[in-house]
């Protein structure tokens, strides 16, 4: 009967532990996105493992112009450029405060992109003339909303995503930005999502890289 026990004990112990490794486990691997204004195009490279988070952005003509290598857990974030082989902390920015103009809605609307389910969410700002509808996809994208935190973006559509409440876990698989009047703005779409393991290289900063900091 002790043996039994034990050995029942041992088999609840390896399924408990095996459930908290998977409920613990988040997204790694590599995320493309397009980003759309009336004015150009810009392509997304997320490349994701385990802590640490790498994002290039790249021109119409697929032209590197910035890179950016993030510590979610330390939040630090380094820019690099390429062509002055120089690297450059950053300030963190503070966090992006609730304009009270500002309406959300989580909406039950749905549907299907790039074979996700998505939920429609809205945030409309009467004072910034701006209405944005998100596609909401959730799975293991906790990192996300801490990246947004981090690497605040000019535009308004990302900058207030990550106030939203519940968002953790949650990915954009679709912004759409328009003004009030429907007019549109801006556009960020995913296009692909692939699950790997991104090498540790993209997210070290080249040896030969100088620091463009000022010594403090």
């Amino acid at each position: 009967m002790k043996k039994i026990y034990l050995s029942l004990l041992f088999l609840v112990t390896i399924v408990l532990v095996s459930f908290t490794a998977l409920c613990g486990r988040t997204f790694e691997g590599s995320i493309s996105l397009i980003r759309e204004t009336v004015y150009d195009t810009t392509y997304i490279s997320i490349f994701v493992k385990n802590a640490m988070v790498r994002v290039d952005e790249r021109d119409t003509k697929h032209r590197l112009v910035s890179s950016h290598i993030v510590n979610i857990d330390k939040e630090e974030v380094f820019a690099l450029s390429f062509s002055k082989q120089l690297y450059a902390k950053l300030s963190v920015n503070s966090p992006y405060k609730n304009n009270p103009s500002q309406t959300i809605s989580k909406t039950p609307n749905h549907k299907q992109i790039n074979g996700k389910t998505c939920y429609q969410w809205r945030v409309r700002d009467e004072q910034m003339n701006t209405e944005v509808a998100y596609w909401m996809y959730e799975s293991e994208f906790d990192f996300f909303a801490k990246l947004l935190h981090l690497l605040r973006r000019t535009e308004y559509s990302l900058s207030v995503l990550s106030t939203i409440p519940g968002v953790e876990g949650y990915l954009p698989m679709l912004a759409e930005e328009r003004t009030l009047l429907r007019k549109e703005k801006l556009k960020v779409r995913v296009v692909s999502i692939e699950q790997n393991t991104p090498s540790k290289g993209l997210f070290t900063i080249p040896s030969n890289f100088k620091s463009a900091n000022r010594p403090t």
